[in-house]
């Protein structure tokens, strides 16, 4: 059984702005690290950071499955 709380590294693989009732939102698809399936999620901006985009590797923060914060992994250890 899983924590109340938990960090996981994600890499995103698609991000899709959406509005539904004049609300920002992103569709994320994502892969967690170790497992090669799909999952999507949507979430509110004010939990992620700004600008995500496909390729880029996330900590996410969870609280009983909702992403309470998400903050980008620095590509700077792979060189890039």
């Amino acid at each position: 059984m899983l924590g109340l709380q938990q960090n996981l590294e994600i890499t995103l693989v698609a991000v899709q702005a959406v509005s539904i009732h004049e609300s920002r939102y992103f569709d994320i698809t994502y892969q967690v690290a170790g497992d090669a399936r799909l999952q999507t999620l949507r979430v509110n901006p004010e939990a992620f950071y700004a600008d995500p985009q496909p390729g880029d590797r996330v900590l996410v923060n969870l609280l009983m499955g909702n992403i309470m914060g998400a903050s980008k992994i620095s590509s700077q250890a792979s060189g890039e």
